[in-house]
């Protein structure tokens, strides 16, 4: 599960230990499931919204490396992490990017603010972990931005973990970093929400979790949209 977006900052231990968490449950079928939709990524020019530190690894999960691949994010200790870590597979994946020559751009910054160099300059804009935690009206403005950011037939991918279950200590770290929230509308809406803001559904999916308890959630779900002409 994925990204923040706070003023009270995660510190590198937590995010690197985050990090290291992730690639332990890289093989689970949980995680195959949402790096699946990684192969919906199209185009050169693509945004991460909320990069989180998986950045990199992100980018080889794509069907094709980008010539452009931005990220953003708001906890500064995130884009410390990508730009100093030292972590093998960091650097491996930084690696494989710069044999590409795709061109890397990190910033912090809150995704909630209008960045006028994005407009129309993204072919995907995709948000792991992000979206579902905002409440509706936060969302709808989101959403926007989105439609703003990509081509005319840009794909919008948004991947989030909901029902939660994580023990009672490890949700409220979450939410102190706020890196995870409860507050965002139900799967259905959502949906909705990104027609209403002019997106077309192309693929969407929901995976319900075999034993939630101990994965700590009980629902992941996915939408693919396109921004129409």
């Amino acid at each position: 599960m994925r990204n923040k977006f706070k003023r009270n900052q995660a510190p590198w231990e937590f995010v690197e230990k985050y990090y290291k968490d992730d690639l332990a449950e890289r093989h689970s079928v949980e995680s195959k499931w949402a790096f699946r939709w990684f192969r919906e990524v199209r185009g050169p020019n693509v945004l991460s919204w909320g990069c989180g530190p998986n950045f990199y690894d992100d980018a080889l999960l794509f069907p094709n490396l980008p010539k452009e691949f931005v990220g953003v994010d708001l906890n500064k200790e995130n884009i410390a992490f990508l730009k100093e870590s030292t972590h093998s597979e960091v650097l491996r994946c930084k690696r494989v990017l710069e044999e590409h020559k795709t061109k890397i751009s990190l910033s912090i910054g809150d995704i909630r603010e209008r960045q006028e160099k994005f407009l129309n300059r993204f072919n995907t804009v995709y948000a792991i972990g992000v979206l579902g935690m905002f409440k509706e009206d936060k969302l709808n403005k989101l959403l926007k931005l989105a439609y703003s950011y990509l081509k005319t037939g840009g794909r919008l991918i948004d991947v989030d973990w909901t029902d939660c279950r994580l023990p009672k200590e490890k949700y409220e770290e979450r939410e102190n970093y706020e890196w995870y929230s409860k507050q965002g509308p139900g799967i259905q809406r959502i949906g909705e929400l990104m027609r209403n803001n002019g997106f077309k559904t192309v693929k969407q999916g929901i995976y319900i979790v075999r034993d939630p308890m101990e994965y700590g959630w009980g629902k992941i779900y996915a939408f693919v949209a396109e921004k129409s002409a």
